[in-house]
């Protein structure tokens, strides 16, 4: 690091700190604002696995261009081998490599002198003065107005058997015939579920020979890798004859995702934003974030075009935190079935309905007859844990 780039850090009004799927979302909906003019900066190290984003949405979202594959159709399969079958019209379910989506967004971004981007390794952060600064293996840079940090690792100890996690692997494969209906996902095969623990598959067909295999777990404990892939080809042998001279592996991909909800009040007075994971934006319940993440930076943004430093750079409905937390209590405690939970919800209420839910659009007299569908004592019982007592999803 030379002196001059210690003594003389380089000014940028805003500076986002990780490119991946939040920061570049900051990013684009800056370069959509009245802010698009200050100069702006996107700090990343460059080493983004592939992953899927998937989103349902009725209405037009500015990133459905980048869509590979989208369903108007989705299914369910209980434990009890009971298919639900959904058409979800108005609503559309789409799938977004998230290979595409960076490279058009960059693209996008690079058209505007105003961005830059610079590759480098993010090692922290420090105040100078009333500025924020980043600090990192190329130096240091300085924002006078904010910096956005979505790189701080999130308050979850992967470790800890009391800290729920979304865990999962996923395999993209070509049969070597037409096998799969691609105007259906599956959103839930509860078929395999055969502990308490919140387990299922999660199928995305594109083609009659193309799809993703997803086995998913809601649970506290992660698995070793091969026992992931050797549930996903079980699956594709028992559900749909499957062995391994039947297909190619595409792709792989595998992810961890905080369950546990840790509240994290912020406002935009502070010159650093946590965003993405590490803010927060996560739903906790449902570890669902790509949606609820442009929702939310979204909102951001207009808040910056207001220059309401008293705004939470967050906000979330107290109830909807409730029910959050209560969820997440009774898939730690396990005196219930996972999947039965989910059944029962879509069992009881419509397609519709239920997206809505997940995407917290529903108002608290409907959430009060969705928590009418789903058994009671074990959600009543994790309702007293939270107002009376430590939760056990906390440390």
């Amino acid at each position: 690091m030379s002196n001059e780039a210690i003594e003389n850090p380089k000014q940028y009004t805003y500076i986002i700190a990780g490119g991946g799927m939040a920061g570049l979302s900051l990013a684009y909906y800056l370069s959509e604002s009245s802010l698009r003019y200050e100069r702006i900066l996107i700090l990343d190290q460059g080493n983004e696995s592939p992953k899927t984003w998937s989103y349902w949405s009725d209405g037009e979202h500015p990133f459905d261009a980048f869509a590979e594959h989208s369903w108007g159709q989705l299914e369910i399969n209980s434990f009890a081998n009971k298919n639900l079958n959904f058409t979800i019209e108005p609503f559309v379910y789409r799938k977004i490599e998230s290979g595409t989506w960076t490279k058009a967004i960059q693209e996008k971004l690079q058209r505007n002198p105003k961005f830059e981007f610079i590759q480098a390794r993010i090692e922290g952060f420090n105040f100078q003065g009333k500025f924020a600064q980043v600090l990192t293996d190329k130096g240091r840079f300085e924002a006078t107005e904010k910096i956005f940090d979505s790189v701080s690792p999130y308050p979850c100890d992967l470790t800890n058997p009391k800290e729920l996690k979304q865990h999962f692997v996923g395999l993209s494969i070509e049969t070597n015939f037409p096998l799969f209906d691609p105007s259906k996902a599956t959103l839930f095969d509860f078929r395999i579920a055969f502990t308490n623990a919140c387990e299922f598959m999660y199928v995305l067909p594109t083609s009659t020979r193309n799809a993703l295999f997803e086995h998913t777990f809601f649970s506290s404990e992660l698995l070793d890798e091969k026992a992931y892939l050797a549930q996903i080809k079980a699956y594709l042998l028992a559900y749909y004859g499957l062995t391994d001279d039947d297909f190619e592996i595409k792709g792989s991909e595998k992810g961890i995702i905080p369950m546990n909800y840790v509240a994290i009040p912020q406002n935009l007075h502070q010159k650093i934003i946590k965003i993405g994971t590490t803010g927060g934006f996560v739903k906790a319940s449902t570890g669902y974030s790509f949606k609820r993440t442009q929702v939310l930076l979204k909102k951001l943004v207009g808040q910056l075009e207001s220059n309401n430093n008293n705004a939470h750079a967050v906000h979330q409905k107290k109830f909807k935190i409730l029910l959050d937390r209560i969820f997440i209590q009774v898939l730690v405690d396990q005196q219930v079935k996972g999947s039965t939970v989910f059944e029962k919800l879509f069992q009881k209420n419509s397609a519709q309905t239920m997206l809505r839910f997940l995407d917290e659009q529903t108002n608290i007299w409907e959430d009060l007859r969705l928590m009418t569908s789903v058994p009671t004592w074990p959600f009543m019982k994790a309702f007293f844990k939270i107002v009376f007592q430590r939760p056990t999803f906390y440390k």
